[in-house]
């Protein structure tokens, strides 16, 4: 599976936020465990990059998965619409939305440059083919 890499984006100013996040939408936990390796201002980043600052690696999200559906057919089928009035709690596996707190690396990248590039680096266990677990993450700051 191929790295999320974004496009660069312009940085706020240091005095414009207290707190920064980042907002993973639409984050699968299906299938196994898996973990996303948060890189800023390295592109290039992949599974086997150290992680450390100086390879702008910032923090890793962990997603604990159900390990795969072994109910009856259609049993881990998350519903696409639910009925008004319907009062059973959401369905297991609809994706979930996660936040990473990234303000000190974003406040310290932020003194040396004033653009951001972020990359994800899904790490998954066995074979990794197919789309990202995720579908969007947003860097959002704080006043």
């Amino acid at each position: 599976m191929r790295p999320f890499v974004s496009k660069p984006i312009s940085l706020p100013p240091l005095a414009a936020y207290s707190r920064a996040d980042l907002v993973f939408d639409g984050v699968d936990h299906a299938g196994s465990s898996y973990a996303l390796r948060v890189f800023f201002s390295n592109p290039g980043a992949t599974a086997g990059t150290a992680l450390s600052a100086g390879n702008g690696y910032v923090k890793s999200l962990y997603v604990f998965g159900h390990g795969g559906c072994f109910g009856d057919e259609g049993h881990c089928e998350v519903p696409a619409h639910r009925q008004p009035f319907d009062l059973r709690p959401p369905h297991q596996l609809i994706p979930a939305t996660m936040w990473l707190v990234v303000t000190g690396a974003l406040r310290e990248l932020a003194r040396r440059e004033q653009t951001l590039v972020i990359t994800v680096v899904p790490v998954i266990p066995g074979p990794a083919d197919g789309p990202l677990p995720f579908q969007r993450v947003s860097l959002v700051t704080y006043a």
